[in-house]
């Protein structure tokens, strides 16, 4: 594979930046670019060795600053890997990275270097996918989740999926082929209870599927009511900001508004929606059509109504509509952070109380 280089910060000014090389002849390019005031030969460092000098654009010196070397396979890419580190300032970095591909390096695509590292298998493919995750955390949950799946975490329990299934294919195959043998005869008895372990081990996985994407996306809120019940009023009070038109008129909020809210570690993706009633506007009703499809999509609906007024027919199909999300107790659990049984009891009480009040 060709010699790669990128830069490896945020593109923006700050206190250092740091360029990023990484292949066969990693450190050739290094010393075309880097001249340590030591003297010595950028190809004769070891790996984990640091060294401070001069960066060139052939013989123009663009700034001072320090190349660090790793040796393959003791680097995140499994290759020869240098990173220079310069002033942070935008068009320095530029400058050193242009350098960089005059002296033969390739331009990064993107993600590129942690595509090395899967190939040259110094990351699974979870593992991958985990980096990404710990670049756009924006919370102690997924970051922690996300360094969990980088240590291997998910791998392990895929890869104890798979031994498992290996493990019965291999017993019947044996079997089969070999029925003389002293090889174990399978049961209808055994097999059932190896796929039912295997079974339990896959549904464990997906349980955890929608606890994950919420993390990682955030949490698909909407905001529903009829109109004038207070919803604008609401985003804009969760947003810190007047996102939302606020009026008297009903009807004011016809295009779907959102916003992505951050509650300590929680992400909310707020929407902000068109208010559900009976209209012969075709805007407005393009409006509740839209909205009644985010509805049905939503994580958490949050229903507003409007105390001073008894509910409605339009209040009613809101819950309804909430209700035949046909969510599990052991999912709604999840999302709200409570227990399946106080979910039940809960849920309980307040179908009592809906009914009372909706028949």
């Amino acid at each position: 594979m060709s010699t790669i280089c990128a830069i490896a910060t945020p593109p923006a000014a700050g206190g250092i930046s740091v360029i990023r090389i990484s292949g066969e002849n990693a450190a050739d390019i290094a010393a075309k670019v880097f001249r340590p005031v030591s003297g010595k030969e950028v190809r004769e460092m070891q790996g984990y060795r640091a060294a401070y000098g001069r960066i060139f654009d052939g013989d123009e010196q663009l700034d001072d600053g320090v190349l660090l070397m790793y040796r393959a396979p003791h680097s995140y890419t499994g290759e020869d890997t240098g990173e220079i580190s310069c002033h942070g300032g935008i068009y320095v970095t530029r400058r050193v990275l242009s350098a960089c591909v005059k002296a033969g390096a390739q331009p990064a695509a993107p993600g590129e270097f942690t595509k090395r590292a899967l190939l040259n298998g110094k990351l699974s493919l979870t593992q991958a996918e985990a980096v990404a995750d710990i670049i756009s955390a924006q919370g102690d949950q997924l970051l922690n989740c996300a360094n969990g799946q980088r240590e291997g975490a998910l791998y392990r329990r895929m890869e104890k999926c798979a031994d498992s299934i290996m493990e019965v294919s291999s017993q019947i195959s044996a079997w089969v082929d070999y029925p003389d043998d002293d090889t174990p005869v399978v049961t209808q008895e055994w097999l059932c209870e190896k796929l039912s372990a295997v079974r339990g081990m896959f549904a464990d996985l997906l349980s955890g599927y929608d606890t994950g994407r919420m993390l990682r996306e955030g949490i698909s809120c909407a905001i529903v009511g009829k109109p004038n019940a207070g919803k604008s009023t609401l985003m804009n009070s969760l947003a810190g900001q007047q996102r939302s038109i606020v009026s008297d008129i009903e009807g004011t909020t016809r295009d779907i508004v959102e916003e992505t809210i951050a509650l300590g570690d929680i992400v909310l993706r707020v929407a902000d929606c068109a208010g559900i009633r009976d209209t012969d506007d075709a805007v407005e009703k393009i409006g509740v059509d839209i909205m009644l499809k985010k509805l049905e999509n939503a994580d958490i609906v949050l229903a507003v109504f409007d105390g001073s007024r008894e509910l409605s027919g339009e209040d009613r199909e809101i819950l309804m509509l909430r209700y035949f999300r046909r969510k599990t107790q052991c999912e709604t659990a999840q999302i709200l952070g409570m227990t399946q049984v106080m979910v039940s009891r809960r849920e309980r009480k307040l179908l009592k109380e809906l009914r009372e009040q909706l028949v």
